[in-house]
């Protein structure tokens, strides 16, 4: 990379226009003739299926533009769920019963939050379908490119055993809707769950085989320069034609270019101009995981690889493996704070098991396309389909052998931005290594300018309160000092965990459980987070919540009224403050801290003289 490349003006305005959008975009609201408006109300609707249904258990799930509501005309765009429903296409238009309803609010701090992930995709409207009424086949360009990739998932579907039909799909295709539970986490922990993400690597891969393929045929560099670039369009398309296949085609699409003049492709503005283009498209995109861990990924390995250069003296495998190596380091780097603060785990084992199932991922990708052309030639079909179970048995037991190393799925917090600021700041600087003369005046400035905006981060005030819905009660984390605090347990330990996690702690020093009824304690059912100290009121302990409790290997004790624990104050049973009334028998406790008060059942939490409700 030269250094003249960090003062053009077009990375100047791209950086500028991120940073606006960064700080001042807002989450999307429906507008006046949105169908969000006739919430709720149960209706009939016909819609313009405007994604490819993603299949799962039965249960086909999608986008569709809005045509009209009870034969009046009506516009906004539906997220719909249809159960036992005929195979469904992207670009057909339907008609159908159902009730309408608000996306789900996950009002948790933590968890993710499905209501603004449609929003920000304009969509703030779901239903499930209770009647298909009627499905129209308009023969447009969608249709028909839904029937190709629905052709392509039945020959997997229906040759391939279950878990290998499903790596398949989403290697070739990105479809991986029907992946069972258990390989979707070993994915994750692995660090291979981007290679059921259809992106850049599988554009570049169409686009040189359609290449090469031309190249038998006849001669023209131009030629077979626009051939494989329609290819890998379609391609793109009949994938999905989600932000990391756009952004990988405009870069394809600017290298090619770069290609056919014979200069310098120039990847890394190719790069720039996919992100420009997505983001003036939809904004929106810039607060998505995907688009993020997409572009983040991509601009490190091109950093890397411009500026980074192994001997050509080195054997090739050598070479080639290295290569691979500090590839895979480079994106997981760029990718670790994105990895604490969405799904707070690390996997240090990605960097070694892409080594194994990137190239298998390359041949598994060909060898699907392969796999589906043959089905038009019986002859051939048998032996390619031997083939490819024992290369996708050995792909899914590289999987779970990787997913089932010791450093495999490590759990962490949720990083300040101050952290990942200086992070970033660190890890550019390493990229670009060999464009600084001065390596350790370089060095010493760019770590002081890392360390003052991490040091920052110290002045930032923490959140000290954070009031949980559970499924009958509230449940209250209190940060004071060093200390964690939680009153509450009747909440899942998953929603629990994620709370904390993106609180910054890995750990409750004093949980409190005000009553002794056996589902208070629903939260130690599935909580893998340490717990120090358990209070609890005094009495006999249901039978089926001793061995939960022991399993937590945190110290048992009882609390009584009118004591003091771990800076919390043990009330009674009875009305803390007006307007909320007692109830539970006076078994169940009460607590006030400095920043809270509580009621005996936990139905509502007072902070600085607010009271929020269950």
């Amino acid at each position: 990379m030269h250094p003249s490349f960090y003062k053009r003006p077009f990375l100047i305005i791209f950086l500028i226009y991120i940073l606006a959008l960064a700080l001042f975009l807002k989450v999307p609201k429906p507008k006046q003739d949105d169908i969000f408006h006739k919430i709720p109300a149960k209706a009939k609707l016909k819609v313009y299926i405007n994604s490819y249904p993603r299949t799962k258990a039965n249960k086909q799930f999608f986008t569709a533009d809005v045509l009209n509501l009870n034969g009046a005309k009506q516009k906004g765009k539906i997220y719909l769920t249809c159960q036992d429903c005929p195979e469904l296409m992207r670009g057909q238009i339907i008609t159908f019963t159902a009730e309408l309803g608000y996306p789900s609010n996950q009002e948790n701090f933590g968890s993710f939050e499905w209501d603004k992930y449609l929003a920000r995709k304009h969509i703030f409207t779901q239903a499930t379908i209770e009647n298909l009424l009627n499905t129209e086949n308009p023969k447009n360009f969608w249709f028909y490119l839904s029937k190709v990739r629905a052709s392509i998932l039945k020959v997997f579907r229906n040759n391939l055993p279950a878990s290998s039909a499903a790596i398949l799909s989403g290697i070739t295709l990105g479809e991986k809707g029907d992946i069972p539970e258990s390989l979707y986490t070993a994915f994750q922990d692995s660090g291979a769950m981007h290679l059921l993400v259809a992106s850049g690597g599988n554009v570049g891969f169409v686009t040189l085989i359609v290449y090469f393929l031309c190249s038998l045929f006849f001669g023209g560099r131009k030629r077979k320069a626009f051939i494989a670039l329609i290819a890998a369009l379609l391609y793109t398309l009949i994938a999905g034609a989600d932000a990391p296949l756009l952004r990988a085609y405009l870069m394809t699409v600017a290298a090619t270019i770069g290609f056919i003049l014979g200069r310098k492709s120039g990847i890394m503005q190719g790069l720039l101009l996919a992100a420009f283009v997505i983001l003036i498209v939809n904004p929106q995109s810039l607060f998505e995981a995907g688009f993020q861990m997409s572009f983040l990924a991509t601009c490190a390995i091109i950093l890397f690889t411009l500026n980074f250069k192994f001997s050509r003296k080195m054997p090739n495998l050598l070479r080639g493996a290295l290569e691979l190596f500090f590839v895979s380091l480079s994106a997981q780097l760029a990718l670790l704070p994105i990895f604490t603060n969405y799904f707070y785990k690390i996997s240090f084992s990605a960097v070694f098991s892409n080594l194994f199932l990137v190239p298998l991922s390359a041949v598994l990708m060909g060898g699907g396309f392969l796999l589906w052309l043959a089905s038009f030639a019986s002859f051939i079909f048998v032996p390619i389909l031997f083939v490819m179970k024992f290369l996708l048995f050995c792909f899914e037991y590289l999987v779970n052998f990787f997913a089932a190393l010791p450093f495999s799925n490590i759990t962490a917090y949720a990083l300040k931005p101050t952290a990942i600021i200086a992070f970033y700041i660190l890890l550019f600087y390493l990229l670009n290594l060999p464009l600084f003369k001065k390596k350790l005046k370089s060095f010493c400035i760019v770590f002081a300018l890392a360390l003052l905006v991490f040091c920052s981060g110290f002045f930032i005030k923490q959140q000290e309160v954070t009031v949980l819905k559970g499924r009958y009660n509230l449940n209250v984390i209190l940060r004071e000092g060093k200390q964690t605090k939680m009153i509450g347990a009747s909440i899942s330990g998953s929603t629990a965990r994620k709370a904390l996690l993106a609180l910054g702690t890995k750990e409750i020093d004093c949980l409190f459980i005000n009553s002794l009824s056996k589902s208070y304690f629903y939260m130690l059912k599935d909580f893998d987070l340490k717990i120090k100290n358990i209070y609890l009121p005094y009495g006999e302990i249901p039978a089926e919540v001793e061995p939960i409790l022991k399993d937590t290997k945190a110290q048992i004790m009882p609390i009584f009224q009118g004591q003091n624990y771990c800076a919390v104050s043990v009330e009674n049973g009875w009305v803390l403050y007006d307007g909320v009334k007692q109830a539970g028998t006076n078994n169940n406790l009460s607590f006030k801290t400095a920043k809270i008060a509580t009621t005996a059942n936990l139905k509502a939490v007072k902070i600085n003289d607010n009271i929020i409700n269950f």
